[in-house]
């Protein structure tokens, strides 16, 4: 066929209308795709949103370090600075770092009366869970290069994930805002190493550095195993050739960490302070990590030699019990604390399964290009490796980056099998989409299964079935009140929950803990009622039996308050004797 030939001789362009069709197809796909992502993303807000509003309570302090929180952001918010408020003597500093009460005393100031604020402190968490699932999806899919659904299914498993959503509405713990913290952190910092075309960093490198770092140092004031994170930010910012901006994140870290580190060595405890108020509050935790179960004194201590131990056995822990958490929540966790569960043989092995192919996927990740995840994650275990308590609450935080690794796990074994049977290259994301996004959405079918079990048994309609956790808060607060409404307010009280017994009551109060070691300096203070609060049956001791009860619950924990009889004449503390 002749070519036709303009008449210059020149050959006669191809008309400019075809490309445009063709650009034109492709804008509408992506428009199409955006506008599904759009509800998508609007469904799983509606339902994360659902899943908060049905699970949230009036719960908190039952787990004890919640109620110090809330205490100490009451303490912040009434001017009485960062002291426990509790204490009969004034002035005692607490060993937590302060970040989280600090954000909590501002909405504490909004709403001054406990536990009438409950739910707004609690808001905040719920906040923080929500904004963790959108920053989940954008690192993954920007910064990791997954699949959109299947980053949009990690952040979504993310956002509803069964503990989380407990610790956000049932209790007032930091794990929310310091995953939050961390996550927002390595975003920031991912961002600082972006390059322009020239090689150097963008414009923007400086600030985004600045906020890595001053979003670090609030996640290390937040929770202490947030050291992983400074260490690994300036470790990361060194690898990547860029002195400068380590400096700028060292400098940053030391102005935002370092008068709380001078501020908590100068006020640390006394010896005098910490056997007067007892408990994890005012233990350092250079001496709970020697202890047998972290801030429980009575548990005895261990030597170097039984560390190797300890660090294997919560490898074991983390092998068969963790990883199956995180993957399939209902067959490995309880719906609420305090149910016993048996992990059978067969599903231990599952979850051993599943951790070893997160370390698969870790490796293969590593091997592609360390980015600032790949050296915090190892960083950040450490600290739950070598402590004497579970595991999987202190790894809760690593939770997106733990189930990332777990799919680059499947990644890999799917790509092997298309370089062995199809020629494709194992780390080809798309040779993988399929397994991917199905394991991907089996992360958000178990999430959400869980929270359906724990809302239908929450509304359960006969009140014997519904959730254990709920009454037993409310047999605790029942308890406190009739402490509070019985005992003149003048009187001190020595009790497992000291904080929780102070919000409610106003008493002066000190923790339960080692009677025997502590029993004449509670005679000193004047202690002559003992509130037994407890999450379990209180079993009295042979001490305690010698004692009136002035009161006792008739539900299932049966609490008791004890007069100890006047201080002045109370015979000596008489340990196993009646």
């Amino acid at each position: 066929m002749a070519r036709r030939i303009s008449p210059k001789g020149k050959k006669k362009k191809t008309p400019v209308r075809t490309g445009k069709v063709e650009r034109s197809g492709d804008l509408d796909d992506r428009n199409r795709n955006r506008r599904i992502l759009i509800l998508a993303g609007a469904a799983a807000l509606a339902v994360s949103l659902a899943i908060y509003i049905l699970r949230l309570d009036r719960v908190a302090g039952l787990i004890v370090d919640d109620a110090w929180y809330v205490l100490l952001a009451k303490a912040l918010a009434t001017g009485q600075g960062y002291t426990l408020i509790n204490s009969p003597t004034p002035g005692i500093t607490p060993l937590y770092p302060p970040g989280f009460p600090a954000l909590l005393s501002i909405f504490y100031r909004l709403s001054p009366d406990f536990p009438d604020n409950v739910c707004l402190l609690k808001s905040v968490s719920i906040a923080a869970m929500i904004a963790l699932g959108f920053l989940s999806f954008r690192y993954f899919e920007r910064y990791r290069a997954l699949p959109t659904y299947v980053a949009f299914a990690l952040a979504f498993t993310t956002a509803i994930y069964p503990a989380l959503v407990f610790l956000a509405t049932s209790t007032v713990m930091s794990e929310c805002v310091f995953t939050l913290t961390q996550l927002a952190a390595i975003l920031e910092l991912e961002r600082a190493v972006r390059r322009d075309a020239s090689g150097r960093p963008t414009s923007s490198a400086w600030a985004d550095t600045a906020i890595g770092g001053a979003l670090a140092s609030f996640a290390f004031l937040t929770r202490s195993a947030g050291v992983g994170l400074l260490l690994g930010g300036a470790i990361y910012l060194l690898k990547e050739r860029l002195p400068k901006q380590a400096g700028v994140f060292a400098a940053v870290v030391a102005i935002g960490v370092g008068p709380w580190t001078l501020y908590s060595r100068s006020h640390t405890p006394t010896l005098e302070q910490r056997i007067e108020q007892g408990g994890s509050i005012v233990l350092p935790y250079t001496t709970q990590f020697w202890q047998r179960l972290a801030g429980r004194s009575v548990s005895g201590t261990i030597t170097i030699a039984e560390l190797p131990e300890r660090v294997w056995n919560n490898l074991l822990e983390i092998g068969k019990d963790d990883f199956g958490a995180f993957v399939l929540y209902s067959s490995y966790r309880p719906l609420e604390p305090g149910e016993s569960m048996h992990i059978g043989d067969a599903a231990a092995r599952i979850s051993l399964f599943v951790s070893l192919l997160a370390l698969a996927g870790y490796v293969a990740t590593v091997r592609e290009r360390v980015t600032l995840a790949e050296i915090v994650t190892p960083l950040q275990m450490g600290v739950p490796l070598l402590w004497a308590w579970e595991q999987y609450r202190l790894l809760l935080p690593l939770l997106p980056f733990l189930l990332f690794y777990v799919l680059m796990g499947v990644r890999w074994i799917a790509g092997l099998w298309q370089r062995l049977y199809a020629g494709a290259d194992s780390r080809d994301v798309g040779a993988a989409a399929i397994p991917l996004l199905a394991t991907s959405w089996i992360f958000v079918v178990s999430a959400l299964y869980a929270n359906y079990q724990y809302i239908q048994r929450k509304l359960d309609p006969a009140p014997e079935y519904r959730t254990r956790w709920i009454r037993t808060f409310e047999e605790n607060e029942a308890f406190i009140r009739y402490v509070g409404e019985n005992i003149p307010t003048d009187e001190p009280l020595v009790t497992q929950n000291p904080a929780l017994v102070n919000l409610y009551t106003g008493h002066k109060t000190i923790a339960s803990n080692d009677p025997a070691g502590r029993w004449e300096v509670w005679k000193r203070l004047g202690v002559r009622y003992a509130a037994m609060t407890s999450l379990d049956p209180v079993q009295l001791d042979a001490n305690d039996s010698r004692y009136p009860t002035l009161h006792r619950t008739s539900g299932r924990l049966g609490l008791r308050l004890l007069d100890l009889g006047p201080p002045s004449s109370r015979p000596a503390y008489q340990n196993g004797e009646n």
